[in-house]
């Protein structure tokens, strides 16, 4: 059969294709959890310590009280911890410290990691080593603690791999569900597989799924959500969406809002109005529980550590605090952040790498908004996501004064990827309509983009990095990685947390996926 024949077909079959991308997601996911060292994920040894505790039997864990399980903790002072982590009551070592010692040493303390009793993960940690993560609604953990109980006779490292191979799984649906949700917002197939391949491609998502945490999860339930709405579906699925979210993660509390504007009209009749009670009904029956919980436990109803903190704070005096923050350059933060960061090592890339996908970001809302402007008619669809997404915002923007009424700060672009699926869809809409005949080109180029972003961020940064090929300068600056030593990088496959035929296999299995979806739709594109 002749090639545009047989790429026709494929896209008569849209949904076929999003299944393709799917399984090109889960085998670059795949190697992403083998990447990071253990421990390197966001708060990793945190969300591990509360699947232990469930798995152990011990109930939910409670913010200031309880402390991490001896395993974990013992795990802390043998292993090489990210770059500038914050204090713990004993000492540890970095990742230079750890390519420093010589080889006989690193052996020992993996062959002590491996031995460690598997009883220590059902006992607390003798040391005040807090779980600051019992913040966290027990969704996720739950769905988690299966491989505690089934894999427990496993070295922890191992059982580590397996978790953040099954949290990868768990965030792979919001691929084949962002395609789904871009035809039932009535974007052209071309729209909707680039919306698919975009989600697919980010290496911001990649990362984020394939660590044990919650917020892979999140994306799929909130492309779940987001489905629900924008497919005018029943109002019970999207009050089940919006319940498993709640009990996910506390930001999905900004879906609450977007999801009642989302469905104002229905306020017109009666019937709309029980429909929308049973939906925030549903959604209350799931997890209200959970938020009177941190009520009695710290006299707030999100339960998250800054906020509990400083619990006499109120709204008023909270927001007033706006005007004090440097707006300016905590988006710059988070977009930065958004876009590519090197896990709990924070790594970061060149700047004018950042500003070309800012570049690219103020294309996208620009040809956005002309298209909602010209079809208003026909983009209930991308308004509805773009309401969900704007919320978001805001509830990262209050997440930033919780941060400052602390003392702190946070620029957390990275939570951005629970909404993937709206940020995907959002901007494939808004460069089609903005390259007109040429869309799918831009989109293409997009793609190219996306995929050469983050093979670069992974062999010239991520992989060096966590393999001693590269390390921090004494100033706090990262070595550079040059195309010259790249006659290096097989050593730096063999030095991964799996044994070396696994690591090269599930390399080789990134590079093909990778490759895969972008020539896949490029040519697709080309098709139509």
């Amino acid at each position: 059969m002749h090639e545009t024949a047989i790429l026709a077909s494929m896209r008569a079959s849209g949904r076929r294709w999003a299944w393709i991308l799917w399984a090109c997601f889960l085998a670059r996911a795949s190697f992403y959890a083998v990447l990071p060292p253990l421990w390197e994920g966001f708060d990793e040894w945190a969300h591990v310590a509360y699947i232990e505790r469930l798995a152990c039997g011990q109930g939910l864990p409670a913010l200031g009280r309880t402390p991490v399980s001896r395993e974990v903790a013992e795990s802390l002072r043998l292993v090489p911890l990210p770059y500038g982590h914050h204090a713990l009551p004993f000492e540890h070592i970095t990742y230079e410290q750890w390519w420093r010692l010589a080889a006989a040493e690193r052996q020992a303390r993996i062959e002590r990691l491996d031995a460690l009793p598997r009883a220590w993960a059902c006992q607390q940690s003798p040391e005040a080593v807090l779980n600051y993560e019992a913040q966290q609604p027990p969704l996720y953990y739950l769905m988690l603690t299966p491989v505690q109980r089934v894999a427990g006779g496993l070295p922890l490292r191992w059982r580590v791999v397996i978790m953040r191979l099954l949290s990868a799984l768990l965030a792979s649906f919001a691929i084949p569900l962002t395609y789904e949700l871009a035809r039932r917002a009535r974007c052209s197939e071309t729209c909707s597989a680039a919306a698919a391949a975009l989600a697919a491609l980010l290496p911001g998502f990649g990362m984020t799924a394939a660590r044990v945490g919650n917020d892979g999860v999140s994306a799929s339930i909130y492309a779940l959500l987001l489905l629900a709405v924008v497919s005018n579906g029943p109002s019970l699925a999207a009050g089940f969406a919006l319940g498993a979210g709640l009990l996910t993660k506390a930001y999905f509390l900004t879906a609450a809002p977007a999801l009642a504007l989302a469905w104002i009209g229905r306020l017109r009749s009666k019937r709309g109005i029980l429909s929308m009670a049973a939906a925030f009904g549903a959604a209350a029956v799931i997890a209200a529980w959970w938020y009177g919980r941190n009520y009695l436990l710290t006299r707030t109803w999100s339960g998250l550590q800054q906020v509990a903190a400083n619990p006499d704070a109120s709204l008023s005096s909270t927001l007033a605090a706006a005007s004090s923050v440097d707006w300016l350059g905590f988006f710059d933060i988070a977009f930065l952040s958004h876009i590519w960061i090197g896990n709990w090592s924070f790594l970061q890339l060149r700047s004018w790498i950042y500003r070309v996908f800012a570049l690219l970001a103020a294309a996208a809302l620009a040809g956005l908004m002309a298209r909602l402007w010209r079809e208003r008619r026909l983009c209930a669809g991308l308004l509805q996501a773009a309401g969900f997404y704007i919320f978001f915002w805001l509830g990262l923007c209050y997440h930033e004064l919780t941060f400052r009424a602390v003392g702190a700060s946070s620029g957390a672009g990275w939570y951005l990827y629970a909404l993937v699926a709206a940020e995907a869809l959002l901007v494939a809409a808004g460069l089609e309509a903005l390259a007109g005949r040429s869309r799918g080109w831009l989109l293409a180029g997009t793609l190219g983009l996306a995929a050469a972003l983050d093979l670069y961020g992974v062999h010239f940064q991520l992989l060096p990095y966590y393999t001693g090929l590269i390390g921090h300068r004494t100033g706090g600056a990262v070595e550079s990685f040059h195309l010259s030593r790249f006659t290096e990088l097989p050593l730096a496959l063999e030095r991964l947390m799996a044994p070396a035929p696994v690591s090269w296999f599930l390399w080789a299995a990134y590079l093909a996926a990778t490759v895969a979806a972008f020539w896949l739709a490029s040519r697709a594109f080309r098709v139509d």
